[in-house]
């Protein structure tokens, strides 16, 4: 928590969010085979290999919650937010409550292997965002006035 402000500082509006999304998944890749190399190491080196993932892993997952909150945000219809908001926690709570067993089958059986796939997945999922959410900025229709006519975004 110590520097989760200074870590979200520029992550309020879409596009920036992406970008820090992106980058969370990429750091958070970066820190699963530090995990799966403790397995093979002695312990006092694997200790010291798993607070270096350990930290690289928070730096990546305080991205991700400031970067998710603010595309949850900013992503939604302003008619819709309420639900938009209530999908986004939907599919949070799906998360925390497949994960595990998810992880679990992964990891331990997959060992370095699963480590290393569940890698790829973080950074497959971190480069897709910024490319999605361009798509959805783009797709939204443009605002009109009572009258039908667009409204300019420039006024």
């Amino acid at each position: 928590m110590l520097f989760a402000v200074r870590l979200s500082r520029g992550v309020r509006h879409a596009l920036p969010a992406a970008a820090t999304m992106r980058r969370a998944g990429l750091v958070l890749a970066a820190g699963m085979p530090l995990w799966a190399a403790t397995a093979v190491l002695p312990t006092t080196a694997a200790v010291g290999l798993l607070l270096g993932a350990t930290v690289i892993y928070t730096v990546g997952d305080l991205w991700h919650g400031a970067s998710g909150a603010a595309l949850a945000y900013d992503l939604a219809a302003p008619d819709a937010l309420g639900a938009y908001q209530g999908a986004d926690a939907l599919l949070a709570g799906l998360a925390r409550a497949a994960g595990p067993a998810l992880l679990t089958w992964l990891i331990l059986d997959g060992g370095p292997i699963g480590w290393l796939a569940l890698a790829g997945l973080l950074a497959a999922a971190g480069l897709a965002v910024p490319p999605l959410t361009r798509r959805a900025l783009a797709s939204r229709a443009e605002p009109t006035s009572a009258s039908g006519q667009p409204i300019s975004s420039s006024t």
